[in-house]
C-alpha cells in the first residue's frame, strides 16, 4: 500500500521524497474530491438553456458521419463532444445532471492535471496553483453545462502539460502526447486551434533547445497541417447561411477587457466589476509572465501560451464580429495553474501547510458555490415555461417561438408531438440574417393559426430577430382586449404572452400592399421611405373599431428616433376629422441599430358608434418629438359599409 501511495504522489507531483510523496498525496486528493463536489452540486438542478438544448438534440438526432459534417460546415465548429455526448446518452440518458456530467468530469480531471503542470512548474507551489483552479467561479461554472468548454479546456491544459514535460525532457513519448490532446482539444471547439498555434510560437522561448531537433519540429509541423486541413473542410463548401449576433466590433480594447474578465466568470458579471476583474488577471498575468522569464524557467510555457492565446482570441474575435464570454475560459485552467505557481513562491503562502491549503480550499469553495446560486446567475427557465404552457394549453390553441433558435431546448422539455409550436424562423442558430420580416412570418402564422382561438407567445433574444415586434403584433390585432392575458408569469430571461382571439384567426394577407394608397412627400425627407397601408379586413357600421397595417423602410445607416410615432386621422368626405389615434409607429418602435428590411405597423383606430356609411379618408403622418411631422405621410380610402353588406 506504502509503495502504491509512493508511486501515485511521485506521478502527479514528482516529490523528492517518500515522506513528501505521503505528505502531499492526501490533500491533493481532497482538492481533487472537493473540486469533483463543488461540480456536481445542484448539477440538475436548473433548467437546460438555449446551447445545451442545441447540444443534446444536436448529439442525438445525427448519425456520426452527418454530425462531422454538419458541425463543421454549419456551425463552423468541430465536433468531438457531439460524439462522445451521443456515446454518453446512449448509455447514461439525457437527463439535465447525465448529459451535464462530461463536463463536472473533464473539470475534476482538469484539476489533477493542473496539480501536475504545477509540480512540473514549482513544486513548492503546486498546492496553491490546484486551489485556484478548484474553487476559481469559472471552472465550476462551465463544468455544470452540457457543452464543450470544460472539456475543451481540459485538452488544452493536458496539452500544454505535455509540451511542458516534452520541453524539459525532450522525450518522443511527451511530443507524441502533446500532438495527440492538442489535436484532442482542436477537434474539441474550433477555437482551441488558436491555443495550438500559441503553443507552437511560444516554443521560440526554448528555440536553441527544441527547434533545432527533428522530432519536436516534425510534431509542430504535422499539428499546423491538420489544423489547416480540417478548417479547409469547415470552409469549404462553405455554407453562406452562417450569421452572428451582433454587428462586429472593431474596439480591441473593448474586447480584450471582456476577454480578461471573462476568465473571472463566463456571463452576468455585474458591469461595474469588469474593468476591476479584468486589471486583476491582466496584473496576475503580467507577474507571471515577469516571474517566469526572468527566471527562464518552464514557467514561460503556459504563461506565454496564455498571453498569445489571448491576443489571438481578440483579434480573431475583431475579424468575426463575434464574441462570446466562455471563448476565453478555454485558457482559464492554464492561466490560473501559471498564476498559482507564481504567487505561490510569496513567503506566506509558500509556508503554508497542505492541510491549511484543503481548509481554505474547502470555505472558498463554498462561498464561491453560493455565490454562484444567486438568481442572477440563474439559466433561463425553459423547464418551467414549457411544464406552465402544457399545463395551460386549450385544444384550440398554439404555440410560437421567438426566437425560433431556442427551439431545441424548448423542443427537450416539450418531449411530444411537433404540431403544438412553431419555430419562428426555422433556424437552430441565432442568425441575424434571418432576422423577421412581415412576408416571411405572415404565410407560416397562417398556416399554424389557421381557425384556432388563441395563442402562447414564448420570446428570448427576440430584440435580435424581432427588433420591431412583427409576431406580437399580429397576435395582438386579434386578441381580446388587443393584447395578451394578464395573469402570464415571468420565467427567467424569457418572455410569456397569453392570447385569446375574439374570433377564429383570420388570415392576413401575405404580401405588401401594392395599391390603394398615396404616399405623400410634403415634408422634409429623413431617411424615412412609405411602402404603403391597407385595411385588412373590411369595415362596417356599428365596428368597434378598423384596423390599418402600415409599411415602411429606413434608408441605409440613416438611424431615427426608436419613438418615432404616427398620427392616425379619419376625415369625412368634407374634410372634417372624425376621430385621431396617436400610436408608435411599429410595436416596438425602431430599432437602435440599422436596420433595412420593411417595418410592420398595426394600429387599431377606434370609431365613434354614431358612424354612418360612406366613403372616408385616412391620413397616416409619421412625426417624433425631435422632427415634428416628418415625410412621407400615406393617405388611403375607407369605405363604411352598411351592415347588410356584411
Amino acid at each position: 500500500m506504502n509503495r502504491l501511495l509512493f508511486t501515485a504522489a511521485c506521478y502527479i507531483g514528482q516529490p523528492q521524497s517518500y515522506t513528501a510523496a505521503r505528505r502531499l498525496l492526501a490533500p491533493v486528493l481532497m482538492l481533487i474530491l472537493l473540486a469533483f463536489a463543488l461540480r456536481v452540486w445542484g448539477l440538475g438542478e436548473q433548467s437546460l438553456w438555449y446551447d445545451e438544448g442545441f447540444s443534446v438534440l444536436f448529439a442525438q438526432r445525427h448519425h456520426v458521419a452527418d454530425l462531422i459534417m454538419r458541425e463543421a460546415q454549419w456551425n463552423l465548429n468541430t465536433p468531438l463532444y457531439y460524439l462522445v455526448l451521443k456515446l454518453w446518452i446512449a448509455g447514461a440518458g439525457d437527463s439535465e445532471f447525465a448529459v451535464r456530467l462530461i463536463s463536472a468530469l473533464a473539470g475534476t480531471i482538469g484539476v489533477a492535471l493542473a496539480y501536475r503542470l504545477a509540480s512540473a512548474l514549482s513544486s513548492r507551489c503546486a498546492l496553491i496553483a490546484t486551489l485556484l483552479v478548484t474553487i476559481w467561479p469559472i471552472g465550476i461554472f462551465v463544468s455544470q453545462e452540457a457543452r464543450m468548454y470544460a472539456l475543451a479546456s481540459m485538452f488544452c491544459l493536458a496539452s500544454t502539460l505535455m509540451l511542458t514535460l516534452a520541453v524539459r525532457s525532450n522525450r518522443v513519448v511527451y511530443w507524441l502526447a502533446w500532438c495527440a490532446t492538442a489535436m484532442l482539444a482542436f477537434l474539441t471547439h474550433v477555437l482551441c486551434a488558436i491555443v495550438v498555434v500559441a503553443q507552437i510560437v511560444s516554443m521560440r522561448a526554448w528555440w536553441q533547445r527544441v527547434w533545432g531537433r527533428a522530432f519536436p519540429s516534425a510534431a509542430a509541423l504535422v499539428l499546423m497541417v491538420v489544423l489547416l486541413a480540417y478548417i479547409g473542410i469547415m470552409l469549404w463548401p462553405y455554407r453562406a447561411t452562417y450569421g452572428v449576433s451582433y454587428p462586429a466590433s472593431t474596439d480591441l480594447g473593448v474586447l480584450t477587457v471582456q476577454a480578461l474578465a471573462s476568465q473571472f466568470l463566463p456571463r452576468l458579471l455585474p458591469a461595474n466589476w469588469i474593468p476591476f476583474a479584468a486589471l486583476g488577471i491582466l496584473f496576475a498575468l503580467a507577474l507571471t509572465v515577469v516571474l517566469s522569464l526572468r527566471d527562464r524557467s518552464s514557467l514561460s510555457i503556459p504563461a506565454l501560451v496564455v498571453v498569445l492565446a489571448l491576443i489571438g482570441l481578440v483579434i480573431f474575435c475583431t475579424l468575426v464580429g463575434k464574441f462570446a464570454s466562455r471563448y476565453p475560459t478555454l485558457l482559464t485552467p492554464i492561466a490560473l495553474t501559471a498564476i498559482g505557481a507564481a504567487i505561490g513562491r510569496i513567503r506566506v503562502l509558500r509556508d503554508l501547510r497542505p492541510g491549511h491549503v484543503v481548509i481554505l480550499g474547502i470555505g472558498l469553495g463554498l462561498i464561491v458555490r453560493l455565490w454562484l446560486s444567486q438568481p442572477i446567475y440563474a439559466n433561463e427557465d425553459f423547464r418551467g415555461a414549457v411544464a406552465y404552457i402544457r399545463a395551460r394549453l386549450a385544444p384550440d390553441e398554439r404555440i410560437i417561438l421567438v426566437s425560433g433558435h431556442f427551439a431545441p431546448v424548448f423542443e427537450y422539455y416539450w418531449r411530444g408531438a411537433r404540431g403544438a409550436w412553431v419555430a419562428l424562423p426555422p433556424d437552430p442558430v441565432l442568425n441575424v440574417r434571418h432576422t423577421l420580416t412581415y412576408a416571411d412570418t405572415v404565410p407560416v402564422l397562417n398556416n399554424h393559426l389557421a381557425g384556432q382561438g388563441g395563442a402562447w407567445l414564448l420570446t428570448w433574444q427576440d430584440d435580435v430577430i424581432d427588433p420591431t415586434g412583427i409576431v406580437p403584433a399580429l397576435l395582438r390585432r386579434q386578441a381580446q382586449a388587443f393584447g395578451p392575458q394578464p395573469d402570464t408569469p415571468t420565467f427567467a430571461g424569457l418572455g410569456l404572452s397569453h392570447y385569446r382571439f375574439f374570433q377564429p384567426y383570420r388570415p392576413l394577407p401575405e404580401s405588401l400592399p401594392t395599391g390603394g394608397f398615396v404616399v405623400e412627400q410634403n415634408r422634409p425627407d429623413v431617411g424615412l421611405r412609405g411602402l404603403g397601408c391597407r385595411l385588412p379586413v373590411p369595415v362596417y357600421v356599428g365596428d368597434p373599431f378598423l384596423e390599418v397595417q402600415c409599411f415602411w423602410q429606413t434608408k441605409p445607416y440613416v438611424p431615427l428616433p426608436p419613438l418615432t410615432k404616427v398620427s392616425l386621422r379619419l376625415f369625412s368626405s368634407r374634410r372634417e376629422l372624425i376621430v385621431q389615434s396617436d400610436q408608435p409607429i411599429a410595436h416596438k418602435g425602431f430599432p437602435y441599430t440599422p436596420y433595412e428590411k420593411p417595418i410592420f405597423g398595426s394600429h387599431i383606430l377606434l370609431l365613434p358608434s354614431t358612424l354612418g356609411a360612406g366613403e372616408y379618408a385616412l391620413r397616416v403622418i409619421p412625426y417624433s418629438e425631435e422632427l415634428g411631422e416628418i415625410a412621407p405621410q400615406i393617405s388611403l380610402h375607407v369605405r363604411v359599409l352598411p351592415k347588410s353588406d356584411g
